[in-house]
């Protein structure tokens, strides 16, 4: 099974019924995984700000967990502002970005690959968690971030995966 596959079935596992997101290169595995499986509906947004301040306002209306899918590139620094909102009013979300293909993530370079950059670098401030779990730590890692997004006191978690981790069979 892909990781893709996997991380959508974990969302259905949990009662995890909607998403907000935009999609992008970095995060079509995942994106085509939810949207095969059919159990967490995803909502386009027009923008990656609003993916997250969406599952926000979610969170806040039905009490109920969503997920905001981000891509690479301005795809996760467009989600930053939405995070920040959610840190700073203990409003728990699970950001989940796609992001360059692993073997571009050490590059002592600016950009990764065609947009990518260390978005868990960027995000690190304004979240509960942020973490680049190995494809075998994949479902460990989600549900750590659902426990510690709920946790008192309340906030976003997110959750990096390359492309390749998407890809990779679990």
């Amino acid at each position: 099974m892909l990781v893709a596959d996997r991380i959508a079935e974990w969302l259905h596992e949990k009662g995890i019924t909607t998403a907000f997101g935009i999609i992008g290169a970095g995060n079509i595995a995942l994106w085509n995984a939810i949207a095969r499986l059919q159990k967490t509906r995803i909502i386009s947004c027009h923008h990656e700000q609003a993916c997250v301040m969406a599952a926000g306002a979610y969170y806040r209306i039905s009490g109920r967990i969503s997920v905001a899918l981000v891509t690479t590139g301005a795809g996760s620094t467009n989600a930053v502002t939405g995070v920040a909102s959610a840190w700073m009013d203990s409003v728990p979300v699970l950001i989940l970005s796609g992001n360059e293909a692993s073997k571009y993530l050490d590059a002592p370079t600016r950009v990764l690959g065609v947009q990518g950059y260390n978005s868990t670098k960027l995000a690190h401030d304004i979240c509960k968690v942020v973490s680049r779990p190995w494809p075998e730590n994949i479902i460990g890692q989600l549900e750590h971030c659902l426990e510690q997004a709920l946790k008192p006191r309340q906030g976003p978690c997110w959750l990096d995966v390359p492309k390749d981790y998407q890809n990779a069979t679990v």
